[in-house]
């Protein structure tokens, strides 16, 4: 999405969050009614960190390249 508008950007993370909620809340009850130990945290971690790249790169990206004089 190199070209895409903000709003575009938005979308695309609000759909990554939309997915993650529900994903992990599946995650939890299996892993509650499975008796194993607690692997999905390490899901919610991995998950987490990438939720929170698309964040940062959503509300921080750059309007532009710049040059270097």
């Amino acid at each position: 999405m190199k070209n895409a508008s903000q709003a575009e950007k938005q979308l695309g993370l609000r759909i990554h969050a939309i997915a993650f909620v529900p994903s992990i809340i599946v995650l939890v009850v299996i892993n509650l009614f499975t008796g194993a130990p607690y692997w999905v945290l390490w899901v919610l971690l991995g998950w987490g960190i990438g939720l929170l790249a698309h964040w940062l790169s959503v509300r921080y990206q750059t309007a532009g390249k710049r040059e270097i004089p």
